[in-house]
């Protein structure tokens, strides 16, 4: 084929390729058979990178997969202008790089690799130019000195100068594609996004987004401040199934020296995202611990901060890895380069809500301190203690009152155990804090999860907005917990880690949440015997019952009956509106003798009662009867079983009586009439479980 055939027939076939490996590909079937090269490759140059790429584009060899041979590497600038690749002083014109003997070629791995594979002794290398600037070269391999004499140079600077147009072509052309790309990328991020912005795991969403753009296996949030101090507020690592879990990292890592150094990165106007080192991904791995272990990110081979800036009190950094080696890659950096917009906003916009967030919360706080304040100016909070029973109880608070330690209020009902936790929380180190109060026996069981512990929006039907729980208000206060003995054993297992650990999570959420709120517990049942009967959870027993503090019944502390009646009197005629009325001897030895089932909060109703019925200026006691309650001796005392009480005692007497045995002939369910199945639905209904005991002999 003439030379004039090869231009027109090379111009017409790369004229319309768009894409670079293939236009490679095509230059290498158009030349090969014409100039009988035993290897041939193209280098372009990226200034604005200050590298060089290599692309093999064929050989001789028909054995080579042209995949391997297409590979391309990547070297800076400096290297390529020294030989034994490109001569400085040859560059403006085709030359002749002689390889038999040179030493660099043996010293450099990537050249000498390629050299003895296919046995190159000497390479033509031919400058492309576009507009008069060089943007690559056409490098021929030849395993013979002279194959291709002088004289063919300047038909070789013709077919490079068509290759360099076509190459031109393909680059605006993957330069458009590439913005397109990116710019689809941002946008679908910010879409995806813009829907879980305000949700806790926003950063689990986030690292599932990002890692369908690179390879990615772990995401950490941290924030650098300058104590050196830095705070790990959120960290997933990627599981077999490709979902992210999330990772619990301690609140606050003190840096070493060394991580101090690696976190005062250089960043600079071009330096937002900048590629860990194998040493410094092992240095992450060895100090990062999650109490007490390693963080289980063994398999991570490099890893890259992203700068997302922050306020001049701290840095926030976002550290991803992966199991890749070869992750991270300069494209990789750059697609992150071109996201780090879209990022930062969603990291000011996450906080923003969260500061939205927090400020309601703040705002809830202030309501509930407030109201705790107004409260506490009422005559509700006083306490009565002139009978020596109460002194007791007096002494046993002030005991206690200046600690954290949990405390266990105990008695029966209408004894004053939430003025008494009223009462120590003033007195603690908790009380500017707010005290949460919460009636166990008062919320429906689906819901007491929620009131205490809060839900996130869409936790379940009718989640229709966050809703922060009575722990989380009550932090750096005290939540008091009444009737806790009211409480389903799955909801003692999840307080029982709120006791243990001072963490929990919203329902429905994954956020870790701490607080530091001080514990008071309350009940009207022995606990110790509902333990035994298997409705109360031992282990939270023993964790509630660090101090316990039983409140007598009004019956034996009758010495506080007068001034109780005093007090009740002097508060309802002040809140009705009427004069401050007198109490018949009569009547208040009348009062005493009662033996006051219902205790302070009977007596309470009592004289509200009378104070409204009153119509002169002495307390009308005539409503109240009490012959008519009054049982013989002390039976008024002994408290009453309920019906699930008594069924609960008779199935656990039969089952005694039967060993345990639940089902046939000999079974608890024939005994008690019932069918088996019927029998073992109301156990596990009523709460009581089955318990097997194993013996070994030696």
């Amino acid at each position: 084929m003439v030379k004039s055939d090869v231009i027109v027939s090379l111009s017409d076939a790369i004229a319309t390729l768009m894409d670079k490996e293939e236009l490679f590909r095509t230059i290498d079937h158009q030349l090969k058979s014409i100039l009988k090269y035993n290897l041939g490759g193209i280098i372009l140059l990226n200034r604005n990178k200050n590298e060089a790429s290599f692309f093999w584009t064929g050989s001789d060899d028909n054995e080579t997969d042209i995949g391997q041979i297409s590979e391309h590497n990547n070297i800076p600038l400096e290297e390529l202008w020294r030989e034994p690749f490109i001569t400085v002083g040859k560059n403006l014109a085709p030359s002749r790089l002689d390889l038999r003997h040179d030493d660099r070629v043996k010293n450099d791995e990537r050249l000498g690799s390629v050299v003895r594979r296919w046995n190159i002794e000497e390479t033509i290398n031919v400058p492309m130019r576009n507009q008069g600037t060089i943007i690559g070269f056409l490098i021929l391999g030849y395993s013979r000195v002279g194959f291709i004499p002088d004289s063919e140079f300047p038909f070789l600077e013709t077919i490079t100068n068509l290759i360099a147009g076509a190459v031109i072509s393909t680059l605006h052309f993957e330069e458009i594609n590439y913005r397109q790309r990116i710019n689809q990328l941002q946008l679908d991020l910010t879409n995806r996004m813009i829907g879980v912005i305000n949700q806790p795991n926003v950063f689990q969403y986030l690292a599932k987004e990002l890692s369908m753009i690179i390879p990615l296996d772990f995401l950490n949030l941290v924030v650098v401040s300058p104590s050196l101090f830095a705070n790990v507020e959120i960290s997933y690592v990627k599981e077999a199934d490709g979902a992210f879990k999330f990772v619990r990292l301690p609140t606050e890592i003190k840096l070493t020296p060394e991580e101090h150094g690696l976190h005062e990165f250089p960043f600079g106007p071009s330096d937002d995202v900048i590629r860990f080192t194998e040493e410094e991904i092992e240095m992450i791995k060895q100090t990062k611990e999650v109490n007490g272990a390693k963080i289980s990110i063994e398999e991570i081979k490099s890893g890259a901060y992203l700068n997302l800036k922050g306020n001049s009190d701290a840095q926030i950094l976002l550290f991803l890895a992966s199991k890749s080696a070869s992750a991270f890659s300069p494209d990789d950096i750059e697609v992150l380069n071109t996201l780090l917009p879209q990022l930062r906003l969603i990291l000011e916009n996450y906080y923003a809500f969260a500061e939205i967030h927090d400020l309601s919360k703040q705002l809830q706080l202030e309501n509930i301190s407030l109201l705790k304040e107004i409260n506490d100016k009422t005559e509700s909070s006083v306490i009565i203690a002139e009978s020596k029973e109460m002194a007791h109880v007096l002494r046993r608070l002030k005991q206690v009152a200046g600690t954290d330690s949990t405390v266990l209020l105990e008695g029966e009902t209408g004894v004053g155990k939430e003025v008494i936790a009223g009462a120590i929380h003033k007195q603690s180190t908790h009380a500017n804090g707010p005290l949460i109060k919460v009636n166990c026996a008062a919320l429906p069981s689906q819901l007491i999860e929620s009131e205490l512990f809060g839900h996130e929006k869409g936790a379940f039907t009718g989640a229709i907005e966050r809703k922060i729980g009575k722990f989380e208000l009550a932090s750096k206060g005290t939540i008091f917990l009444d009737e806790i003995g009211e409480l389903s054993l799955e909801l003692q297992s999840k307080l029982l880690r709120v006791i243990q650990e001072k963490e929990f999570e919203r329902v429905g959420g994954k956020e870790i949440i701490r607080s530091n709120a001080r514990l008071i517990a309350a009940t009207n049942r022995n606990l110790s015997q509902e333990v035994s009967m298997g409705r109360f959870r031992a282990d939270l027993f023993f964790r509630l019952n660090v101090f316990p503090i039983t409140l007598p019944p009004l019956r034996q502390r009758r010495a506080d009956i007068p001034p109780f009646i005093n007090f009740f009197v002097e508060k309802y005629c002040r809140r009705i509106g009427k004069p401050r009325m007198q109490i018949d001897p009569d009547d208040v030895s009348l009062l005493m003798n009662y033996n006051w089932p219902g205790n302070v909060r009977e007596l309470e109703h009592t004289i509200e009662r009378a104070v409204i019925i009153s119509q002169g200026a002495m307390l009308d006691l005539s409503s109240f009867k009490p012959a008519l309650e009054q049982l013989a001796g002390e039976t008024t005392a002994l408290p009453f079983k309920t019906l699930e009480e008594i069924e609960i005692e008779h199935i656990l007497k039969a089952l005694h009586r039967t060993g345990g045995k639940v089902s046939g002939e000999n079974g608890a369910a024939k005994l008690l009439g019932l069918n088996s199945k019927t029998l073992d639905s109301r156990m596990k209904k009523l709460g009581i479980t089955k318990t097997v005991h194993i013996s070994v002999k030696s």
